[in-house]
């Protein structure tokens, strides 16, 4: 099958999409998004706190009731079939739609061309809804630290701007995958020590260990080392992309161009569709650390860009 062409691109100058990324339209864009990522994580939530209450639960349950280990079991593995189809499909669904918006403000605030035609984009009246009175779209930007959301230096070009803005959101999931992946591989290994150790202070049994602790909290371990090994993996996605744009950025032999930025706000898409949600503790927590380490690396790619563009 053919590539579908892409179209014709020439980004708006730095300084008009430095002054569209806080205009009402484009705020209102980001609090959408912002509220439906928050929906889903709601529904990533209620899975984990049902695999947490049978990681806690289940070994207390085989310990003080050994005849209801089998039932802890069956209790698991079908929190676990729930897990992955309602709730996975609920959170998707809101993700997926959550991904359209934010796609639809960087087209705003980039001035681009949109080739394909997102059925997971939810409609104006829709949007409307989750953004909000327009009268208030400037205190929840504020609050929520929306305004400037693209480190834009008005001293760039059009092309130069796109491509770091592109880069810096790429950079900026990266981080924070990787700080979730962390959290979670120090957590998961604290909670098997913690099992072991209590199964080994009040003597249990292997075979009791195995039916009444392993088995019901299998399920959940599993779940946990399939989001785990989905966070590593996003990451790894996240900085190839983030690694081919500086590449680009920093090339003397090779400048960018309108269709490079497309393919890779294609790209961005594709990551922000599949990528395992962050919890909004963490985000939080790493919010301060990542913006000021973005605008330090966005500062300097806009000096390496310039002194490219004068060597060619």
């Amino acid at each position: 099958m053919a590539a579908i062409p892409q179209p014709e691109y020439t980004p708006p100058s730095s300084v008009e999409m430095s002054s569209r990324q806080n205009e009402a339209s484009a705020l209102g864009l980001l609090i959408a998004q912002r509220r439906l990522y928050s929906r889903a994580k709601r529904w990533l939530g209620l899975r984990w706190f049902g695999m947490l209450m049978i990681g806690l639960a289940a070994p207390v349950i085989s310990v003080v009731w050994p005849h209801l280990a089998v039932v802890s079991g069956a209790v698991a593995g079908l929190w676990l079939f729930l897990g992955q189809t309602v709730l996975v499909y609920a959170q998707s669904a809101m993700t997926a739609r959550a991904a359209a918006i934010q796609e639809q403000f960087d087209f705003y605030v980039f001035g681009m061309p949109s080739s394909i035609e997102r059925s997971t984009l939810p409609p104006m009246e829709e949007i409307s809804a989750l953004t909000g009175p327009n009268e208030d779209l400037d205190a929840v930007a504020s609050e929520q630290k929306l305004i400037d959301w693209y480190p834009i230096s008005a001293d760039n070009t059009g092309i130069t701007t796109v491509a770091i803005s592109q880069r810096a959101n790429a950079v900026y999931t990266d981080r924070l995958l990787r700080t979730t992946a962390i959290v979670w591989v120090a957590t998961t290994v604290a909670w098997v020590l913690v099992l072991v150790g209590i199964s080994i202070s009040v003597g249990l049994s292997l075979l009791t260990f195995l039916v009444g602790v392993l088995l019901p909290v299998l399920p959940a371990f599993l779940d946990i080392l399939r989001y785990i090994v989905g966070v590593w993996r996003a990451a790894h996605d996240r900085r190839d992309l983030a690694r081919s744009i500086e590449r680009r950025l920093k090339s003397v032999d090779q400048g960018i161009e309108g269709r490079d930025l497309l393919v890779w706000q294609d790209r961005l898409y594709d990551l922000r569709y599949s990528t395992p949600l962050i919890p909004d503790s963490i985000y939080k927590i790493r919010r301060v650390v990542n913006e000021r380490a973005m605008e330090s690396a966005a500062s300097q790619l806009s000096k390496m860009a310039k002194k490219s563009d004068r060597s060619h």
